[in-house]
């Protein structure tokens, strides 16, 4: 939950967390509601304030680098030097990354977050900042500000640690940022090269992002396929509960998606706002991938097994075939809003593991040791 500001310690330290977060926050790149504009002044205040003493020398270095990159329209290496040099202070970048998000360069759209680097410049007295941002301001829908409210309201502060800063890179992390920007870029034959000698393929940088959950977001299918082929992990996730497989709902590549889904993906994984990715491809505006999503069931033999439990449970009368019909899916139903899961119908893994341990919690629904579990329960009632 947000904190309350308080003393000036108090001020100190959640700016510190805040901006933290919205680093974190804003490299997974989401295109759906991310922070409004209301309601936010109070820390956007408390993270100008706290920049104050971060080395304006390397935050303008960054701007000067992002210019470059801009200007020879290689977008994506701007909003990452922007991107740095804007949480640290640099006005400048705050407006020029406010511009990326607001134009999709480099970045997806975000008019939310644009509307924050905007405030963040207007702050620092760029006047185009303020109006560039009233401008965006009044395009806002109700939907945008009731998912950042509810992203916001489940806000928790990240440790920061804040260390000498540094000169130079190591070699090992040379080596990172050459693996991360190729994933970024889709440099397949640069990612295949560093997986045959050996490169960790589930690295995760700063941010807890991997190469596979970098490419997939970025659109790039055939270097997410040869991570995946090369043995890359598809269900480790980042601070805030990403996957790949939400990076590529939310980017709206299908055939990615059900790679993913053949290769093992969990695909009623939750990030730490508890959406799935089927949630995420719906509200990007990925019609065909939610409605995937809503296909996706367990075979046949498992779905005979979740029935004989929901039969043993008293949830359905019958007998158990493994099809999935319209009393199965009212049972699913029952059960799933008895155990406070969604409703969605389906024979899903979260659901059979559910029922699993619904029944070895249950002493009288335990067969004798010389007997099926399920044979009771899977006589058809006459």
């Amino acid at each position: 939950m947000r904190p309350e500001l308080g003393d000036p310690g108090d001020i100190f330290v959640t700016g510190l967390l805040f901006a933290e977060y919205i680093t974190v926050l804003l490299m997974r790149k989401p295109i759906f509601g991310l922070l409004p504009f209301v309601g936010t002044i109070a820390f956007i205040i408390v993270f100008v304030i706290v920049l104050g003493g971060i080395n304006p020398k390397a935050a303008f270095a960054d701007f000067a680098e992002g210019k470059k990159a801009y200007d020879a329209e290689d977008y994506s290496t701007a909003f990452r030097y922007w991107h740095t040099s804007a949480d640290r202070g640099e006005a400048k970048s705050q407006l020029e990354l406010a511009r990326l998000y607001r134009d999709g360069k480099g970045t997806n759209k975000d008019k939310v977050v644009a509307s924050l680097y905007f405030t963040l410049a207007a702050q620092q007295q760029i006047k185009v900042a303020a109006e560039e941002q009233q401008d965006l301001v009044e395009g806002f829908s109700k939907e945008e500000l009731t998912l950042a409210q509810k992203l916001v309201a489940s806000w928790e502060p990240i440790d920061v640690k804040i260390g000498p800063e540094k000169t130079e890179l190591t070699v090992l992390e040379k080596k990172a940022l050459r693996w991360f920007k190729a994933a970024e870029k889709g440099a397949v034959k640069t990612i295949k090269e560093m997986i045959e000698v050996g490169f960790d393929l589930n690295k995760k940088d700063k941010d807890g992002w991997t190469a596979l959950m970098l490419a997939s977001l970025n659109n790039h299918r055939v270097t997410a396929t040869a991570l995946i082929k090369a043995g890359a992990e598809i269900n480790v996730a980042d601070r805030l509960g990403m996957t790949a497989l939400m990076a590529a709902s939310v980017a709206g590549n299908k055939p990615l998606v059900e790679l993913m889904v053949k290769s093992g993906a969990h695909i009623e994984q939750e990030d730490t706002v508890g959406e799935t990715a089927e949630y995420m491809a719906e509200q990007a505006g990925h019609v065909t991938i939610a409605r995937y999503f809503s296909t996706l069931e367990l075979p046949e033999e498992q779905i005979k097994e979740a029935q004989q439990l929901l039969i043993a449970l008293g949830y359905l009368e019958g007998s158990a075939d493994g099809k999935t019909g319209p009393k199965t899916s009212e049972a699913v139903k029952k059960f799933q809003k008895d155990s406070g899961q969604k409703q969605t119908g389906l024979v899903r893994k979260l659901l059979l593991d559910s029922l699993e341990d619904k029944v070895s919690n249950e002493p009288s629904l335990q067969a004798e040791e010389t007997d099926s579990p399920f044979e009771a329960a899977s006589i058809s009632n006459e």
